[in-house]
């Protein structure tokens, strides 16, 4: 039998590193730029013909490429590369799992869709940072924001409540709120009396925790805390739309909240609700805009 040539491989120099990464996704990125700064020799590769791996957000054709790639390593096992006692490396077979179990390529009118360089399509959902999350100290110090491009967050919509299908722009900020054209007189009122509500409660937290007292806060009870976070709001009578801006918009929760049958794991409670509507609160104007995540 003939023997099979090896590929070729072009030679890198240096050809001896401290660390290989595959994969210039978000958690790969921040390991390569970190073990840089820290002196090392670091070897960073992507077996993708684009940067960031499933972190990457993709036009609509090469979304379409993207996902037959993904076929192919569904249905296609990897074999192993032939070794050849005549050259002094060894071929090392990555295994890469796929991002989905099963796909199905349908084969839609994209021209419906308008041009497909008017929008990007996120690998794995979208992906957003609020720019006080403790992981944007850690993309600052490790440098990672040197080879990661982010953009900001030029503005947040969600659908009406109350049987209205239109979008409406999030009203995040107390200027917001007043200069909304969405919300009644009413609701404006309902919204910053929850906004105060938060801020004098996250105050106790803060006076607790700097003179070590054990005392509960009086703003909002324990009993309140522990509840489903759409219970508390349902109980302050806001209406649903301002729920949805609340739950969806401004605490980022993941799944419907006014589903009866959600599990208690992913309902969110009280407390968990105020920690995220600070945390949204305390991003804004953090960070000049080349900086947003």
């Amino acid at each position: 039998m003939a023997e099979v040539d090896s590929p070729f491989y072009p030679c890198i120099n240096p050809s001896s590193f401290d660390l290989i990464i595959i994969g210039t996704g978000l958690p790969e990125s921040i390991l390569a730029a970190a073990s840089a700064a820290a002196g090392k020799t670091v070897l960073h590769l992507d077996p993708n013909s684009f940067y960031g791996n499933y972190f990457s957000s993709l036009q609509l054709n090469e979304f379409t490429s993207f996902l037959q790639s993904q076929q192919d390593n569904i249905s296609h096992r990897m074999t192993e590369n032939p070794s050849s006692s005549d050259h002094n490396f060894i071929c090392v077979n990555l295994k890469h799992n796929s991002l989905f179990s099963h796909i199905d390529i349908s084969n839609p009118h994209s021209e419906d869709l308008g041009p497909s360089r008017k929008f990007s399509l996120d690998l794995s959902g979208p992906r957003l940072l609020f720019c006080a999350d403790l992981m944007v100290d850690v993309l600052l110090k490790s440098g990672a924001t040197h080879h990661i491009e982010f953009k900001g967050v030029d503005a947040s919509f969600v659908y009406g409540g109350d049987g209205d299908d239109e979008l409406m722009t999030v009203p995040d900020s107390r200027s917001a709120i007043f200069k909304s054209s969405i919300l009644t007189l009413k609701e404006k009122r309902q919204l910053m009396s929850l906004f105060k509500i938060v801020q004098e409660h996250l105050l106790e937290l803060d006076a607790m925790s700097a003179s070590n007292e054990v005392t509960r806060s009086r703003t909002i009870t324990d009993d309140d805390l522990e509840s489903p976070f759409i219970d508390f709001l349902t109980k302050k009578g806001l209406p649903s739309n301002i729920k949805s801006i609340i739950l969806y918009a401004i605490a980022m929760t993941d799944y419907d909240q006014e589903t009866p049958l959600l599990h208690e794991d992913l309902v969110m409670k009280t407390k968990d609700g105020i920690k995220s509507f600070a945390l949204h609160h305390m991003s804004l104007g953090r960070l000049p805009l080349q900086y947003h995540l």
